[in-house]
């Protein structure tokens, strides 16, 4: 058995109009669905299915945490995340995509949701994650300032290089039009 079978509904045998799904997205899920952004976490989904005339309509409740790395030292650090998301399924062979909307065929209605549950756990995960101060790894942040200090030196001299260089005699023509405005 895939360790992801769990997250496939089957559309077609739903016995009532509407069904709801928990689940547990835990370190074995992240490691299943080998993303390359969340290395695990802690997050609880509450799928809530409804069967309408166009198809299903999907809502998702999640809320957890999740193990990212560190923009700034590389550690691992968590982050909270919580959201409600709504999908749009539709069975048919000749409906267009959007961005809500999901289209299976009339004749596969076994939907896997593990890669929809991933995508909407990374969607809620901020762009730059940091440490709060203090928090990242000391030996880290010492090799990286160690590192910035000759990156400024370096730009330093590329400033006076820059200061030395005679100006092209067409920027002031060109300064002379934008003073005249």
């Amino acid at each position: 058995m895939d360790a992801l079978d769990k997250y496939k509904i089957d559309l077609k045998n739903l016995h009532a109009d509407s069904a709801e799904y928990c689940f547990r997205l835990d370190d074995a899920f992240f490691e299943a669905v080998q993303g390359t952004l969340v290395k695990g976490g802690e997050v609880d989904v509450v799928l809530k299915l409804k069967k309408n005339v166009e198809g299903y309509t999907l809502t998702f409740c999640i809320k957890g945490r999740v193990c990212v790395p560190c923009d700034r030292c590389l550690e691992d650090m968590y982050i909270a995340v919580e959201t409600t998301r709504v999908l749009t399924v539709v069975t048919d062979n000749g409906y267009e995509e959007d961005a809500d909307v999901v289209v299976l065929p009339k004749d596969d209605t076994v939907m896997d949701v593990a890669w929809i549950l991933y995508e909407f756990v990374v969607l809620e995960v901020p762009i730059t994650h940091v440490h709060a101060d203090g928090e990242c790894n000391p030996a880290m942040l010492e090799s990286l300032s160690a590192h910035l200090v000759a990156s400024d030196d370096e730009s330093h001299m590329a400033d006076e290089e820059s200061r030395e260089r005679p100006v092209d005699p067409r920027w002031n023509e060109l300064k002379k039009i934008l003073d005249n405005n």
